[in-house]
């Protein structure tokens, strides 16, 4: 699709050639004169310049102008053909930003928009060139003219030259009109564009924090899930224990009571056959009483007392013969009674035993019951460790030969292709930091000032660890992303979780069991820094809310590995276990151990507040420091065309020259800190400084001078963030002390350098003043 040009064009013009006047003859000279102005005109109409050598106009002849008009014919042609190129420049530009538009396009109305937009600067374009066409018509006549131009007569050439010169001007004066008309649309359509383009990145923004929190709510659940899934291999493992312990526990209790109800069935067996054998003989004595009950039996035995009463009675009286019938049948009765009240007894006591009987039975039946429960239950559990076993055993066999970082070894295939479009240079650093800061502003609305970004800047070239401190919501996280965004490197944010203690909470673990080292996003990042796509250019890191938790205990092996190899070619390693792992992933040395490369930048965010832990003084010592303002300020500025992709070696080129071209500005702030500053902190504060400040000094201090700012910013920043910083939360401070320190600072300071006042040193000052309860 054609697009209108966005920018003023030229277009090739014939230059009018001068009607010959008609009242008067001109000579030679007045005639050179008046093509001179002429030619001067049709030059200025058309916008440049080019240079004609003439002769003196008294000492002109006819030939001499005829020369002159050729060679300003020949000039014209040339001037078009420039314009000619010129435009043909135009027209590309105009195409490689047609493409941008069409890339950053991403809806049909929009591109429909584009389109009526491209088909009304097509209608004035064509309008253009028949304005174009009719002036090249005039001129055509007014070549036509030429052969007749020496015959004419003088008299008429005032009145040619002056129309020609009016209509000259009249066609200029409608053709700037109608420029003017057609950029000013052109620039009221862009500015359109403009606007949608910058709400579509502000819907873009807000899709990628929605995806960003999304990702950290999945973070959050993946590290809850890998929590749970070790309580559960724990609970597992605990429980299988149990369940072992518990089933012969079980089974023994088990075996105990079985063994325990076989005693009291055998008992109970013998007691019954006891009782059987009684209850016979109870119903024999029953059937020899005729199946009487033994009330009936006691009643007839009274009977029989009383019929014995009578018989002795009778005995008494009777012969001897009846007395001793008498008394046998006496003797008879009192046995009866007798085997009456024994099995009476035996009565009560069979019927008692056989109530026992019945509630022996009955535990029996029950506990027989339970018994049975107890082994169903005891068989499914065995079946669930039998199954679990199973399932671990597979998962056993599964993991043999599969890579134990699953996430890295993906990488390996992913990353695998060098970029080939990378910048061997880089702008100057002051360009660099200008066009980074509209670049963000233009896409993301974000507004950083120059310092903080020349400090920003100059801490990539310090040290490996950058500190963002400020407010919460100023745009700390962002600023990272944004600058790698604009210089063409790969940012990842990990968020810190309040709970963190070990290394292992930042890069993970390995579970021997499952033969799987659980890989954190910091190790993945880490890890994709190095492969071949990304390991020619920096990479940031971002550890967002860095002190939630003490970082001296989940980053302190960082923190070592950057110490022991600062200012060496040697590549510290970061070990993530103890023993290595076959297969790994290519990059891992010894199958254990993952490199810290010195393009890769860590820049933690800080709030301080009451959720917040403080830096250890370690930390601060290692890390550059940038405190951003509470509020930003917005600004203004043109319109810039993206960076292209920098190369890490390109930028550390550039941090290297900038260290030569200022290294003597750097001496002289070494030495007006290690005299003026230090001899007055060390006797007053009990402060001091090493060699590690002097490092980074050397390399910040010129880069923030190389990109714009003063040594006079740069050393307020390194005497605040560095040295100063070490009087807050100290208590046992002499107020009186800091107050004359700070009076005396600007007095010393104008010793330094007469650039700049130390402000962020005072405002330090002032807070600790502050703190300590002063006014």
């Amino acid at each position: 699709m054609a697009k209108g040009p966005n920018k003023k064009q030229r277009r090739p013009l014939t230059t009018p050639v001068p009607r010959p006047p008609q009242d008067k003859p001109a000579g030679p000279s007045t005639l050179a004169a008046e093509i001179t102005a002429g030619i001067a005109l049709v030059v200025e109409q058309l916008g440049a310049a080019p240079t004609i050598d003439l002769p003196p106009a008294d000492d002109t002849s006819l030939d001499e102008v005829r020369d002159l008009w050729t060679s300003a014919v020949r000039t014209r042609m040339a001037y078009e053909r420039a314009i000619a190129d010129h435009d043909a420049r135009e027209q590309e530009l105009q195409r490689r930003e047609q493409e941008m538009v069409e890339r950053a396009s991403a809806d049909e109305a929009t591109r429909a928009g584009l389109a009526e937009l491209e088909h009304e600067q097509a209608v004035k374009e064509q309008e253009r060139l028949a304005r174009l066409a009719e002036i090249d018509a005039r001129d055509e006549n007014l070549l036509a003219r030429e052969t007749a131009f020496a015959l004419e007569q003088e008299r008429a050439k005032e009145t040619v030259i002056s129309q020609a010169r009016a209509e000259l001007s009249a066609v200029r004066g409608r053709f700037d009109l109608a420029q003017q008309d057609l950029d000013q649309e052109l620039a009221r359509q862009q500015s359109r564009l403009h606007e949608v383009l910058a709400a579509e990145r502000q819907q873009v923004d807000q899709d990628r924090a929605d995806l960003d929190e999304q990702s950290r709510r999945l973070r959050d659940l993946e590290r809850g899930l890998r929590v749970r899934e070790e309580d559960l291999a724990d609970t597992k493992e605990l429980y299988e224990r149990r369940i072992t312990i518990a089933v012969a526990a079980a089974v023994q209790e088990a075996q105990l009571r079985a063994d325990h109800m076989q005693k009291l069935y055998e008992i109970a067996s013998q007691n019954a056959e006891q009782h059987s054998r009684r209850i016979a003989e109870y119903e024999r004595l029953m059937r020899a009483f005729g199946n009487q009950e033994p009330e009936e039996v006691l009643d007839e035995l009274q009977k029989l007392r009383a019929d014995g009463t009578e018989l002795r009675r009778l005995r008494m009286a009777a012969p001897d013969e009846t007395a001793h019938k008498l008394a046998a049948l006496q003797e008879e009765v009192d046995r009866l009674r007798e085997t009456c009240l024994v099995y009476s007894a035996d009565n009560e006591r069979l019927q008692r035993q056989l109530s026992a009987h019945s509630i022996t039975a009955t535990s029996l039946e029950r506990l027989t019951v339970t018994r049975e429960a107890m082994e169903a239950e005891i068989a499914a559990y065995r079946s669930v460790v039998e199954e679990q076993k199973a399932d671990w055993r597979q998962l056993v066999e599964r993991k043999e030969g599969a890579s134990a970082f699953p996430s890295c070894s993906k990488m390996d295939e992913l990353h695998a292709d060098e970029r080939e479009d990378l910048a061997d240079t880089v702008p100057p650093l002051a360009d660099l930091v200008t066009r980074v800061r509209d670049l963000i502003r233009q896409q993301h609305s974000l507004f950083y000032n120059e310092a903080d970004l020349r400090s920003f800047l100059a801490g990539l070239a310090s040290s490996q660890l950058h500190l963002l401190q400020g407010l919460s919501g100023i745009g700390k996280t962002q600023l990272p992303q944004r600058f790698a965004e604009a210089i063409g490197a790969h940012c990842t944010v990990v968020s810190i979780g309040a709970d963190w203690r070990t290394p292992q909470d930042l890069m993970g673990y390995y579970n021997a069991f499952e033969r799987r080292f659980y890989e954190s996003e910091f190790t993945k990042a880490l890890y994709r820094a190095q492969t071949p796509q990304f390991a020619a250019q920096p990479t940031f890191i971002v550890l967002d809310e860095m002190n939630l938790s003490h970082p001296e205990q989940y980053f302190n092996d960082v923190l070592s590995a950057l110490e022991h190899t600062y200012g060496t070619p040697a590549i510290p390693d970061l070990v993530l276990m103890s023993s290595s792992v076959d297969p790994s992933p290519r990059l891992l040395r010894e199958g254990r151990l993952l490199p810290l490369p010195k393009y890769v930048h860590f820049v933690g965010t800080a709030n301080h507040d009451e959720t917040t832990v403080s830096f250890a003084d370690k930390t601060y010592d290692r890390a550059h420091v940038t405190e951003l303002p509470a509020k930003p300020v917005e600004f203004g500025g043109r319109l810039v065309d993206p960076l292209p992709p920098l190369s890490f070696t390109a930028l550390q080129a550039a941090f290297d020259a900038a260290a030569v071209s200022y290294a003597d500005e750097a001496n002289r702030t070494k030495a007006f800190l290690s005299t003026t500053i230090a001899d007055r902190l060390a006797a007053d504060f009990r402060i001091a400084w090493g060699s590690r400040l002097n490092r980074q000094l050397d390399r910040s201090l010129p880069v923030v001078m190389a990109a714009g700012g003063s040594i006079g910013e740069a050393t307020d920043h390194i005497l605040a963030t560095k040295i100063l910083r070490k009087l807050k939360g100290r208590y046992e401070l002499n107020i009186d002390m800091v107050k004359r320190l700070r009076d005396d600072l600007p007095i010393m300071w104008s010793k330094h350098t007469a650039e700049d006042d130390p402000t962020q040193s005072l405002a330090l000052l002032d807070d600790v003043i502050r703190h300590l309860g002063g006014a």
